[in-house]
């Protein structure tokens, strides 16, 4: 008898451990095409020079408010996506999956996605590829680079490469 009790004490508490670590996973967001589509005027591939990036030991506070500004002179456009391509590009981009305030950086670095509001503002899209990782920023900015709003981070790596791969002669690999 006390075997059965055994038992079944261990196997209610593997499974009380697993709702509880999957209850801490991020809500996976998507930015609706509709909402692109009314709203993004342009795409741009850059490069954003930022050795000063600082990475959150966890992502589960809030960590909006030291989130930093985007330093324009830091940013080099590689390309621009032509405009014949824009209206696929953003309904690929309507696909990809974020993970909803996976705050991982305080800022975006390396090749990132730049998506043109008509007013100037954008927002930044990036991923860790380098390194073979999802984490990046995904993140919202007024025309003069302070932060407007923060989305995330990719729920997948080949998301980002993908997007990139698709749409433009640099290649990730």
């Amino acid at each position: 008898m006390k075997r059965i009790f055994y038992y079944i004490t261990a196997f209610a508490l593997i499974i009380l451990l697993a709702i509880s670590l999957t209850a801490c996973d991020p809500m996976s967001y998507s930015i609706g095409k509709t909402y692109l589509t009314d709203n993004i005027v342009g795409v741009e591939l850059i490069y954003y020079e930022n050795p000063g990036q600082e990475s959150f030991r966890s992502w589960v506070p809030n960590h909006y408010s030291k989130l930093v500004s985007f330093n324009l002179s830091n940013m080099t456009i590689l390309e621009t996506l032509d405009g014949s391509e824009l209206e696929t590009f953003l309904e690929q981009l309507s696909k990809v999956e974020f993970l909803a305030e996976y705050y991982t950086y305080d800022s975006p670095q390396g090749t990132c996605i730049r998506l043109l509001y008509a007013n100037g503002d954008f927002i930044i899209l990036s991923c860790n590829y380098e390194y073979g990782s999802f984490a990046g920023y995904v993140g919202r900015y007024n025309s003069k680079g302070d932060v407007t709003g923060f989305i995330g981070s990719f729920s997948g790596l080949q998301s980002f490469k993908s997007l990139v791969n698709n749409f433009f002669e640099t290649q990730l690999s």
